[in-house]
């Protein structure tokens, strides 16, 4: 094997570029040292010095099953958390470094395969790339032309997304290696279309593929390199690997709650800005699920938020029932089905807090009932509570009385002590602040999380002091 002789650049440490490049050169040196073969699928031309997010790259299925060990590694040795990991296909999985060291989240996604895999097909065995690599002049090992031509074009009609960017691109390929590149794209496509693909890479003039894509990718699903007998015998991976997103769900569920003057929309904005690139998705939603029936429109600032009397017993025992049809309705049909799909699902106040301010919802039932139907509704992940001293609490907003503010702060705190998975954040602080430890609990929880899912060992909690 040769070996890299990178180092992460010591004059690239602007943020987040300076993570970002050390992460890469690392990575390199590890595949080289603890792999038997890999490369880097795309992406690479100023690799490790300089990409966006995603460190695409190959390694055989031996090699495989031991990446997420080194990614952990890579982690401590980088000054990153392996925050999430998502196996995307049987043969492919997605890790998610972060790191909070700057003024904003820095995230890497080193994203490896085996044979590749791409919306359930088969199209390239890793043993054949591995094969006919080449090396780079930066120091790693890359694809041969026709192969990284044929990852690409099959990457780009699966995603049905070819810009004239991506055009260039492959043109740039065919034009290394027209003859290998026509061998492979006779592997998926014949007659016509095989011809007018060859000649679309070799003029760069893409416009039938662009305007006939669904076609050209009908074909291409249809001629996926694995037999019949090959999807049999995958097909319990790909059970176990529904089944295990189904079961484990990769998204993130996080309910803020504290009193009026922590600052929840403040900080719940902020951490909502730095994690959604992660995420396939943010879906927010302010104490409820809101499936059964939504919300009324904004009625404007509430100054007096126990002006109005409680509901009677049986209205408000009625409240109970609507209320647990409608947080078990919504967890069915949109929280869990979002987690499934990789989505930061976020609650700005939850159930828990109508047990500590039931006089704002109008609540007159027993408090029995809440507390149960508190304990009965499914539980977000990771409950943070925006706590502060009652006088700045005070300071902030007078809506209620001194009193009440005490009364309500205590209660909180008092709750988080029985709730799974609460953190307590002080929100007296500076709000970049109160945002730096919020997003810290955060990567503290899923990084546990993951670590636990792939059985790699309890990391060590992380403060901006280590």
């Amino acid at each position: 094997m040769i070996e890299t002789n990178l180092s992460p650049s010591k004059t690239e440490d602007s943020w987040p570029s300076g993570i970002r490049s050390r992460v890469g050169a690392l990575l390199l040196s590890k595949l080289t040292s603890q792999c038997k073969a890999y490369c880097i699928l795309s992406g690479y031309d100023q690799f490790p010095r300089s990409f966006e997010t995603d460190i695409d790259f190959m390694v055989d299925a031996a090699d495989f099953d031991r990446i997420p060990s080194i990614i952990q590694e890579l982690g401590q040795e980088t000054g990153t958390r392996l925050f999430l990991s998502v196996q995307h296909e049987v043969s492919a999985r997605a890790f998610f470094l972060v790191s909070q060291s700057g003024p904003e989240l820095a995230a890497v996604q080193p994203d490896s395969t085996a044979d590749y895999r791409h919306f359930g097909g088969l199209w390239l065995h890793a043993d054949e790339l591995l094969a006919s690599r080449r090396w780079h002049a930066n120091g790693f090992w890359i694809p041969a032309p026709a192969h990284e031509f044929i990852y690409y074009l099959i990457k780009r009609l699966n995603k049905s997304d070819l810009t004239a960017q991506h055009g260039l691109k492959l043109q740039r390929l065919y034009a290394e290696d027209p003859q290998g590149s026509d061998q492979l794209l006779a592997r998926f496509w014949s007659g016509e279309k095989y011809r007018a693909l060859s000649s679309m890479a070799a003029s760069g003039d893409w416009t039938d593929l662009q305007s006939n894509l669904r076609s050209y990718r009908d074909e291409l699903r249809s001629n996926a390199s694995e037999s019949f007998l090959q999807k049999l015998g995958s097909a319990g991976d790909r059970f176990s690997n529904f089944a295990d997103r189904v079961l484990r769900p990769t998204g993130a569920w996080i309910a803020f709650m504290g009193p009026d003057g922590c600052g929840k929309s403040s900080v719940i904005d902020a951490v909502t800005d730095q994690f959604a690139p992660i995420f396939n998705k943010v879906d927010r939603y302010h104490m409820r699920p809101s499936v059964i029936t939504k919300k009324g429109g904004s009625k404007g600032s509430v100054t007096d938020p126990h002006g109005q009397a409680p509901r009677g017993m049986l209205a408000s025992i009625a409240k109970i029932f609507f209320l647990a049809a409608d947080y078990f309705t919504g967890y069915l049909l949109r929280i869990r089905p979002a987690l499934i799909r990789t989505r930061l699902v976020i609650f700005d106040r939850y159930i828990y807090d109508r047990l500590v301010d039931s006089k704002r919802v109008r609540y007159g039932g027993p408090a029995w009932m809440l507390r149960l139907l508190a304990r009965m509704v499914p539980a977000p992940e990771l409950v943070i509570l925006l706590d502060a001293p009652p006088e700045v609490l005070w300071s902030r907003k007078q809506e209620v009385t001194f009193d009440e503010v005490v009364r309500q702060r205590n209660d909180y705190l008092s709750l988080v002590k029985v709730l799974p998975s609460a953190v307590v954040i002080d929100a007296s602080q500076p709000l970049p602040d109160v945002v730096r430890d919020a997003e810290g609990a955060v990567i503290n929880h899923f990084a546990h999380r993951t670590a636990t899912r792939l059985k790699l060992g309890r990391p060590a909690l992380r403060t901006e002091n280590n």
